[in-house]
């Protein structure tokens, strides 16, 4: 499978905290949206009350998919909203994996090959060189003779 999208774990983590705000917002939806359908099944069909109950049911279910639809965006793939998980394209080792995260962890500190799911998640190396940002170049000593 190929993305359009790898991420480095820099990348990811500047995400965090946008994909917490998201994802709470897309919990919060949902639940309003099962408790929405709850009454919906109570109320009379042809009513104020039932058009109203509907345009709002239609409202948390356009949030909730244009939230998604951000998420694909970013790059991020969503794997279960009621748990907050997430997946990040990455590159460990020279194989593309997941760097995997669920809301309420500190930072991302797992990965699990593109396959395998949250049963089969690993720590990530401490310090993976694939993961890490590049070191900027440095001058050799006879470019700085030559000056």
């Amino acid at each position: 499978m190929m993305y359009y999208r790898l991420f480095s774990l820099d990348e990811a983590r500047k995400l965090l905290p946008e994909l917490q705000r998201v994802l709470r917002q897309m919990q919060e939806a949902k639940t309003a949206l099962t408790q929405l359908q709850a009454r919906l099944k109570l109320t009379r069909p042809h009513t104020p009350e039932r058009r109203a109950l509907e345009e709002e049911a239609r409202f948390l279910i356009g949030s909730l998919e244009a939230d998604k639809a951000y998420l694909d965006q970013l790059g991020v793939h969503l794997k279960d909203l009621d748990r907050g998980l997430v997946d990040f394209p990455a590159r460990l080792g020279g194989q593309v994996v997941f760097l995997c995260w669920q809301l309420g962890e500190p930072d991302i500190t797992y990965w699990h090959p593109l396959t395998g799911g949250y049963a089969e998640r690993r720590p990530l190396p401490q310090a993976e060189p694939a993961l890490q940002p590049a070191p900027p170049p440095r001058a050799s000593p006879d470019a700085c003779e030559a000056r």
